[in-house]
């Protein structure tokens, strides 16, 4: 036998052991595995290994749930794949946006639609209504049906049969799919071409960049953009991480690092025991650590946004503006089991001057959880005005600014323009807490 197959049949050996010494060491993960296999011996009606071991993983979830870890969550293979999307920044697609609109809903794309993405490349149009995607009716489907039947591996074909208008006839496109990026970071609103306009029309020297997830590529979007606009004069950023659920960790951090000089913490992470894991340091001046920051934060602002915003408050690099952020302060990993995922909380996490973060379970208004805006620049919205905002971003992000909500002021922003405003016209650091 070839001395490279004997030792990866030895690792394999060694492999195995381990594992068969584990379960034997806990009686829980061999009398698991043994209830498996029963069921599925001896079931009358027949249950797929897939589908026990789905019910397994959810089951102990709701046992973490019920122990505390609030954001445990089990993600079966094809939930998985849309996360590990969504975390990588790119899928294999079309480079469409759906809506659903009409009475009874069906799926519409959204636009702008790029041209070089494949949708563009066949002449999709925003406004067309998808009918089917190949041999599948879009009648009854549900969104997560859909998106499954459009994604695949870049490189395949996907037939999409759509009606333009009430009475045209329906029209049948043949698309290749690609690799599509999804950006993380979004402008003020689109232009006429369907690109994102940064700078504003009212002070070109102000831009407003709006951090919607702390993705694999949102650190390189954030320097790259930063330094182009800073090239173009701005001097001034609305750093708007409203709505933003959060992400990586570490990306939270490449982020802090750019916008800070040496040395400098930006958060700490505890284990079990309130015992400190890592603290994480600036390593050299960030390369915009001098542009003037305000940070938008809101009821949704969760995770690495929280992390951010924190951090940039607590070393008196920005002011925040908005209202008291969402308070989840712990950290998750992501286990792969086969082609499933298991998100499990390990740490939570300290901003720079200690104060915690994490809104614990029966946390009132007094208590320390979340971000608090600075003095003077908190502005809770109602419910009402809450939703009214999202509608709002809805319609700019479609690039129609004529839909936008009627009468709609997003005050929180002009906030922010405020602030930055006078601190340019006094040459004026950050104001200090």
């Amino acid at each position: 036998m070839p001395r490279r197959n004997l030792l990866l049949l030895l690792l394999a050996v060694v492999g195995a052991w381990v594992c068969f010494a584990r379960s034997e060491h806990d009686p829980y993960t061999r009398n698991l595995a043994s209830g498996i296999a029963s069921i599925r011996r001896n079931a009358l009606e027949p249950v797929g290994g897939r589908a026990l071991f789905d019910g397994a993983m959810d089951g102990m979830v709701k046992v973490l749930r019920n122990e505390g870890d609030e954001h445990a969550q089990f993600f079966d293979e094809s939930e998985a794949n849309s996360l590990r999307n969504k975390i990588h920044q790119q899928y294999g697609g079309i480079g469409v946006r759906i809506m659903w609109q009409g009475t009874p809903p069906r799926p519409v794309l959204a636009g702008p639609i790029a041209a070089d993405t494949p949708a563009g490349k066949v002449g999709l149009q925003t406004g067309d209504r998808i009918l089917a995607v190949d041999d599948h009716s879009t009648a009854e489907a549900t969104q997560r049906e859909l998106v499954a039947w459009i994604m695949g591996d870049p490189g395949t074909s996907v037939r999409l049969t759509v009606q333009r208008g009430e009475v045209a006839p329906p029209q049948t496109f043949t698309l290749v799919r690609e690799v599509i990026g999804i950006d993380s970071i979004l402008g003020h609103q689109r232009n006429a071409q369907g690109a994102w306009t940064f700078s504003l029309a009212e002070n070109s020297q102000i831009a407003h960049v709006r951090m919607v997830s702390f993705g694999d590529r949102t650190a390189r979007e954030f320097a790259d953009l930063v330094a182009r606009l800073t090239g173009d004069g701005v001097r001034a950023i609305v750093l708007d991480l409203r709505e933003n659920e959060g992400g990586s960790l570490d990306t939270a951090v490449a982020v802090c690092q750019q916008l800070l000089p040496a040395h400098s913490l930006i958060v700490e992470t505890r284990g079990r025991g309130d015992v400190v894991l890592r603290r994480y340091e600036t390593t050299s001046d960030g390369m915009h650590c001098t542009m003037s920051l305000v940070v938008l934060v809101n009821r949704n602002s969760a995770s690495a946004a929280e992390i951010v915003a924190a951090c940039l408050q607590d070393h008196h690099r920005a002011a925040v503006v908005g209202e008291r952020s969402y308070g989840k302060g712990t950290v998750q990993q992501l286990l792969p089991l086969g082609k499933s995922l298991l998100k499990l909380t390990w740490a939570r996490f300290r901003r720079p001057s200690g104060i915690n973060i994490h809104r614990f379970a029966g946390a009132g208004a007094e208590d320390s959880w979340g971000v608090l805006p600075d003095k003077g620049c908190d502005l809770p919205l109602t419910d009402q005005e809450h939703e009214a905002f999202l509608r709002h971003r809805d319609w700019l992000d479609e690039g129609d600014s004529a839909k936008a909500e009627p009468g709609f002021v997003d005050s929180t922003f002009n906030k922010a323009v405020q602030v930055l405003s006078s601190q340019m016209e006094n040459e004026t650091s950050p104001p200090v807490r």
